[in-house]
């Protein structure tokens, strides 16, 4: 089979490699698209050291059950499916509450030792399967992953009813939560950006207000302005720079909620303001889960109350693969999700 191998920093080569051999509780998934994940460029690039080459990366994948060794699985060859990526030893306190992706000794499918997606098939544990129906296209199931973690976060986190959620970039993860924001009921979702282009592209995924800060002088000011006086119940900070995490903690209201989605470098310094976060009863949460989204996000696909089509604005085929990360290392403004079409 074909295969991207990860060979060291942005060194991605096309390989032939043998079929994976199943073990008890696996299944073999023929891959029908991939998502390219900016996690996985900054690991190629060595930004982030979440994994380590030589390997085959890819997390974000929808695919087709072409076998199965696990006696007790009722899932029928040939089922279109995508895949969760949590990995855990099934033993720990967090495994059996479902929280996979706090285990110990966790791992996650596309990061090392667990071959991923951007290769034509790889094995999975069955208890990965998440079958998907045909209302669901593979172009979205290709980039289901990437709103996972958002949703399960305002799932377990929640939003206000008729209030004012601040989401700070717009990128893939910035535009799910803008979407899925206004689909739980908030009133005020308000996108700030650092560009006209990101503006734009904010308000076409349902932001209903947008700051600019190169264009704003009192950016807090603005906000105050937009909600008559209060700031943010929830305020989502999506995409880890430095800054951008220090100055989001102006824009939450005493006694409210911050997300923190972005994931900085591995060498990047963050200063928290300790003492405002006590004093005004700030709660902080880490957001990585994704146990319990999968099937909501598919079944809110499958009825129409959520499209994710419009994200996806490249595909590649796998020989192509560097072109995908090439839009990453130019910084394309085109760039929302690019996938690979198998």
């Amino acid at each position: 089979m074909k295969a991207a191998m990860w060979r060291g920093t942005n060194d991605i080569e096309i390989v032939d490699l043998p079929l994976p051999t199943l073990n008890e509780g696996e299944a073999l998934i023929k891959v029908r698209a991939a998502g390219i994940c900016a996690t996985d460029y900054h690991i190629i690039s060595g930004k982030l050291k979440l994994s380590r080459a030589p390997h085959v990366q890819g997390h974000e994948i929808c695919g087709e059950v072409v076998e199965i060794n696990d006696a007790g699985c009722t899932v029928p060859i040939g089922q279109r499916c995508v895949i969760a990526t949590s990995v855990g030893c099934g033993r720990c306190p967090a495994c059996r509450e479902g929280k996979q992706y706090l285990c110990p000794e966790g791992s996650e499918i596309g990061y090392y030792p667990h071959s991923g997606g951007y290769a034509e098939y790889l094995k999975v544990p069955t208890s990965a399967i998440v079958p998907i129906p045909d209302e669901v296209s593979d172009r979205t199931a290709a980039i289901l992953e990437s709103c996972v973690c958002p949703t399960e976060s305002l799932m377990r986190i929640g939003v206000t009813l008729g209030g004012t959620v601040v989401v700070f970039g717009a990128g893939p993860a910035g535009l799910a939560f803008i979407k899925l924001s206004r689909i739980l009921g908030a009133a005020r979702v308000v996108s700030v950006v650092r560009s006209e282009h990101s503006e734009e592209r904010a308000r076409e995924f349902g932001a209903t207000h947008v700051i600019n800060t190169k264009l704003t002088a009192d950016p807090v000011g603005a906000l105050l302005d937009i909600t008559g006086g209060t700031l943010a119940d929830l305020v989502v900070e999506a995409t880890g720079a430095p800054s951008v995490i220090e100055s989001s903690f102006n824009y939450v209201k005493r006694g409210g909620d911050i997300i923190l989605y972005g994931i900085p470098g591995d060498d990047d310094v963050v200063t928290m303001p300790t003492k405002k976060i006590v004093v005004e009863e700030i709660t902080v949460h880490g957001a990585v889960g994704n146990t319990k989204a999968w099937e909501p996000l598919v079944r809110m696909i499958a009825a129409g109350s959520l499209s994710l089509d419009a994200m996806v604005t490249h595909e590649f085929k796998l020989e192509d693969i560097d072109r995908a990360f090439d839009l990453y290392r130019t910084h394309d403004k085109s760039l929302i999700k690019a996938i690979i079409k198998f």
